[in-house]
This record gives C-alpha cells, structure tokens and sequence, in this order.
C-alpha cells in the first residue's frame, strides 16, 4: 500500500485518510437513504452523522493524547495539530458511541 497517495509540495493526501473520509461520506448516504425508508427525519439522521464524525475525531485525538501524556505536557501545542498523526480508534469508538446515545435519547430517536 502506498501511504501517500497525492503529494503537491507541502500538501499531502494520505491513503488512511482519505479511505476513512470515503467511508463517512458512504455510511452518510446510506443513513440518508434507510432514514426516508425508515420513516426517520432525514435531517436528523444527517445531524447524527455529523456528530459522529466530529466526535469520533475527538475521541480518537483525546485517548491518543492521554496515551502520549508526557509529550503532550512538554508540547502542549502539538495537541491541536491532529494532521500531523495520532488517533486512536478505540477513542474515537467510545466517544462515537456515547454521543450517538445521548443524542438519539435527546430527539426520541429509536436505537
């Protein structure tokens, strides 16, 4: 596999990255379409989604940084500069999953 796929300069498109932006941008569609079947407000649905997708940036950059504490305490800046490396699945799992939860409890959503 090749780890960056495009590079213009100082621009980089990484393999990882943008087969993950693909799989959001199909899981979103796919919500959009079983939210109409399903009876489901569809703008709803698309607000879960982002969410998700925000949430589970979080997730995965906050566990990576509570993993990396003492780099993080002597480059306290690094923490914002998530494009550089340093997500942790599981982080972004759990905190996906829990906003999910509370959200689709907030608007009467069903599980």
């Amino acid at each position: 596999m090749y780890p960056i796929l495009i590079e213009f300069g100082f621009f980089k498109i990484f393999t990882y990255g943008l087969l993950v932006a693909t799989g959001f941008f199909v899981a979103i569609l796919f919500a959009s379409s079983r939210a109409k079947k399903e009876n489901l407000d569809p703008q709803k649905v698309l607000d879960l989604c982002f969410y998700i997708m925000v949430s589970a940036l979080l997730g995965a950059r906050l566990l990576y940084v509570v993993v990396e504490y003492q780099y993080f305490l002597a480059n306290p800046l690094e923490i914002f500069k998530f494009w550089k490396g340093g997500l942790v699945f599981y982080g972004g799992l759990i905190l996906g999953v829990l906003i999910s939860l509370w959200y689709l409890k907030r608007n009467q959503m069903p599980m």
